[in-house]
């Protein structure tokens, strides 16, 4: 017998969302009701994004759209999104973005606050049992030890569990999750899971928007496919999952740009010492050489310092008094403008920090200074050398797209481009392939992969062991700002 539908929380009937002078979503016919989780799958662009926004409110059907959104929260069905927003909770890597783009040092229990009111920052003290559910979300999250420290200062990881804390203390009446478990160490990916798996199982609908077919919860047991901004599949989660899994095969990848014929410093990188952070002590004992031609993978729990690791190496961060570190061949005082001149990266933070009015184009270019944004005219020759690298990345439609168009897969292809448009010497990821469809994610590894066998080098921070390509050697293991064990990979 087949089970009774449970009541809509929201309705989308034939609706089409445009924004940016382009068509996000086209036709769109979708019902969201209680008790039901869902699964969406989709390449980068397809659309996933927009959807969940439209089904919180936060993004409009076009006027000149023949649908209609419908919520029926509580009372009359209304197609006005005022009071949905506050019943209905979104995570995703672009709320978590909001934080460093503006440079708000918002503590991670104030975070968790700002739930309730749907804002980022805090409007005050809450009642009694509204801080109790702080405190239980906190503490669900693993965040209690954390909670005064700034989201700013926590890792990429810690801030993706602040933010889904935030979502889970005011008791949502449906959950939207974007890519929700980006960043997370695999114990803090059980951990996230199987709370929106228990959030799941006591009524409240889910909607999880992801590339990776294993993060999707059991209670998900409907799921779509976007295409383009369609839906071109719906139905039972293990039918549809199979049909995406099958689409899922990397095509074949453009040759790569010819880079500059030079050789390469030996060693690229070396260093002793200590890292202070804000007079904090973030890593400490560092005895790490890097030679030429060898590529890392770094690993370790959340928090354990990977990321101030790169920034280290970039020049960002810088060792405590009585250590010493040389990048390149540059000496052991050398500027950081000198070192980005030679050294890629891609990262989380970097990401955060464009503008939304840049274009694909203008965010490789400011690869050359290694700057935001860009500052008069590009040289002779960097746009076609821009353009080639975003080719290679697969991201030629993008470079007159704005930024603010474009999913969060695409722009990580932008900052590829942009780290590779000066032939760098080294490239520092952190995290590259998060946000990527399984076939662009196949496709960026195998073109990262290229590069090392042409002579680049690659310091890689991930938590996924198939993220480690084959021209990965060695290992870093970092655990509390220690160095747990080095060594190269077995097998390798």
């Amino acid at each position: 017998m087949k089970a009774a539908l449970g009541p809509p929380l929201v309705t989308l009937d034939d609706v089409d969302v445009r924004l940016w002078g382009r068509s996000l979503l086209r036709g769109i016919s979708f019902t969201l009701r209680e008790g039901e989780s869902w699964a969406l799958f989709g390449g980068n662009g397809a659309g996933k994004s927009t959807l969940l926004r439209l089904l919180r409110g936060e993004a409009w059907p076009h006027p000149a759209s023949r649908g209609r959104r419908t919520f029926h929260l509580d009372g009359p069905a209304t197609a006005s999104p005022i009071g949905a927003r506050e019943r209905i909770a979104l995570v995703s890597a672009e709320s978590q973005d909001l934080y460093p783009r503006r440079d708000l040092a918002v503590t991670v229990e104030d975070a968790v606050r700002s739930g309730f009111t749907d804002s980022i920052w805090p409007g005050g003290p809450l009642p009694a049992e509204e801080e109790r559910r702080v405190d239980a979300a906190l503490g669900a999250m693993a965040l209690g030890p954390l909670r005064r420290r700034s989201l700013l200062e926590v890792s990429t990881g810690e801030a993706r569990r602040t933010l889904l804390a935030r979502a889970l203390a005011p008791g949502p009446r449906a959950l939207l999750l974007d890519e929700f478990v980006n960043g997370l160490d695999a114990a803090s990916r059980a951990l996230v899971l199987e709370a929106v798996s228990a959030l799941a199982r006591s009524g409240t609908p889910t909607v999880l928007a992801t590339h990776r077919p294993d993060e999707v919860i059991p209670e998900a047991r409907h799921a779509a496919i976007l295409e383009g901004g369609r839906i071109v599949r719906i139905g039972p989660r293990e039918e549809v999952e199979g049909a995406w899994r099958a689409a899922s095969v990397a095509g074949a990848l453009p040759p790569l740009p010819e880079g500059k014929a030079v050789a390469r410093p030996d060693p690229l990188f070396e260093i002793r010492g200590d890292v202070l952070v804000d007079g904090r002590l973030v890593l400490r004992g560092l005895d790490w050489r890097m030679g030429r031609g060898e590529n890392w993978v770094v690993r370790g729990p959340n928090g354990a310092g990977k990321s101030t690791f790169l920034r280290l190496l970039l020049g960002e961060e810088h060792l405590a008094p009585g250590g010493r570190i040389t990048r390149l061949d540059l000496g052991p005082a050398a500027d950081v403008r000198d070192v980005r001149a030679r050294v890629g990266l891609v990262a989380p933070d970097l990401q955060a920090r464009h503008r939304g009015d840049a274009t694909g184009l203008e965010v490789v270019l400011s690869g050359f200074d290694g700057s935001i944004g860009i500052a008069g005219s590009p040289a002779p020759g960097q746009v076609e050398a821009a353009g080639a690298w975003l080719d290679a990345v697969g991201g030629a439609h993008l470079a007159g797209r704005s930024i603010q168009a474009i999913s969060y897969g695409e722009m990580r292809r932008l900052l590829l481009a942009r780290a590779l448009v000066t032939d760098p010497d080294v490239l520092l990821l952190d995290e590259p392939f998060s946000g990527l469809e399984p076939r662009s994610r196949a496709g960026t590894m195998d073109l990262v992969d290229r590069l090392c066998r042409a002579g680049r080098s690659v310091v890689l921070v991930t938590h996924h062991d198939d993220e480690v390509f084959p021209s990965i050697g060695f290992e870093m293991w970092l655990r509390d700002g220690r160095v747990e064990r080095t060594g190269a990979l077995p097998g390798r």
